[in-house]
């Protein structure tokens, strides 16, 4: 796995897996639900260069997720307090 971090045009962070194949997305949504504590939350709808999938809501936080094909599958940041979430999971998954 080799996620990038970035910084999306609102300021917020997105943790982006160009590469991944979908059962490794999987397993990391899993994790978030398994190992974090997220619940998913919201409706799929898929596009022809795009796809929103359910994001993750925690007690704290949300983050929004998908695939495109300009960043692969990704899990984005809509808070200061998902961006520092993003940060530490970049750090695991890099470590």
């Amino acid at each position: 796995m080799n996620p990038t971090l970035n910084t999306t045009a609102n300021g917020r962070l997105t943790l982006d897996f160009y590469e991944l194949a979908e059962a490794e997305w999987l397993v990391l949504t899993q994790r978030l639900i398994t190992h974090h504590g997220f619940e998913q939350e919201g409706l799929i709808a898929i596009g022809l260069s795009e796809q929103i999938h359910q994001g993750f809501q925690c007690a704290e936080f949300s983050l929004a997720s998908g695939w495109d094909i300009w960043s692969g599958y990704y899990l984005m940041s809509k808070s200061p307090a998902g961006d520092v979430f993003l940060r530490s999971l970049y750090q695991e998954l890099r470590g």
